[in-house]
């Protein structure tokens, strides 16, 4: 028979955490619980404001790029737009205003250019610079009188800025004023030998003068110092045709021809300007010039004429 040996109780074991008086702690399982909160996935209102800002402003910006990549908007447009906000700011920028006159002038805003080469005046009232772009501003605003006095002031303050001689020059030539016109063109020749655009202008006056003989030497000049001059008066008398400056339209387009005899570019946009300046008689001319030179540009030039 087995010896049947009678087993020793085990010995109970206390813990302490049961046997205080404080309780269980709870804190565990609070950290527990808090932790099997569930998050939230979605976006605060605050960032999906931000980020339809940021979309809505990446939009914009692709929309002008792609604008002026095509030519729809100007980036000088762009640019005055945002300066000219700049310029309501701080109204003593004088860079600013300088930007706007030209830019408004070669867009054909006559009077925004005035108006901001008058701003320029007032902030930099000593630079001659300053004058001359508010007289070519007055001139392309069809005032040489008042383009002229500012020429004028500019000479005063710099009696050697070519700029302003070749302004006033230009004054006295819509003006009529033929003699003062080649003074000034005389000068600004001297100040600067090297300027076709000058002997150009002086080729002109000496024509209005009925001195032929020294003109064609100053368009031969002119021509010897650029051969593309006669491309640059023909550009240049599109832009003041496109703005509805015809004299001045006819001056550049004559400088070209007396430059190039040969030019039918220069011919047909010459006798365009005759008709924009409402004299077909001499547009007519220029057509039958045109029918030896090219005779695809006369057949053109003559559908304006029939019109």
């Amino acid at each position: 028979m087995p010896d049947a040996t009678p087993r020793r109780p085990r010995p109970l074991s206390f813990v302490r955490e049961e046997c205080s008086s404080a309780g269980p702690d709870t804190s565990i399982g609070k950290a527990q619980t808090s932790d099997q909160r569930p998050r939230s996935t979605g976006r605060s209102p605050r960032r999906r404001r931000l980020t339809w800002t940021l979309a809505t402003v990446g939009l914009v910006l692709m929309a002008v790029f792609c604008a002026i990549q095509t030519g729809f908007i100007g980036l000088d447009s762009v640019r005055a737009g945002i300066l000219s906000r700049i310029a309501t700011v701080y109204p003593d920028q004088a860079n600013t205003y300088t930007f706007l006159g030209k830019h408004y002038s070669t867009a054909g805003r006559p009077k925004d250019a005035v108006n901001a080469c008058e701003k320029l005046v007032q902030v930099t009232p000593d630079d001659p610079l300053a004058h001359v772009l508010l007289g070519n501003a007055y001139g392309a605003a069809s005032q040489p009188q008042v383009a002229a006095n500012c020429y004028l002031k500019a000479l005063e303050l710099d009696p050697n800025c070519y700029e302003a001689h070749v302004g006033l020059g230009k004054a006295r030539f819509v003006l009529c004023e033929y003699a003062e016109a080649l003074q000034a063109y005389e000068r600004a020749v001297k100040i600067r030998p090297d300027s076709a655009h000058a002997y150009v202008s002086l080729g002109l006056v000496f024509s209005n003068l009925g001195r032929y003989e020294e003109a064609m030497q100053a368009f031969k000049q002119a021509k010897e110092l650029d051969p593309d001059i006669s491309e640059a008066q023909i550009r240049s008398g599109k832009a003041c045709l496109e703005a509805g400056r015809y004299n001045e339209a006819i001056a550049r387009f004559k400088g070209a021809v007396l430059c190039d005899q040969g030019h039918a570019q220069a011919r047909y946009n010459l006798g365009r300007a005759y008709l924009r300046a409402g004299d077909t008689a001499l547009a007519i001319e220029e057509h039958r010039i045109l029918e030896r030179l090219d005779p695809v540009l006369a057949d053109q030039l003559l559908d304006l004429i029939e019109k």
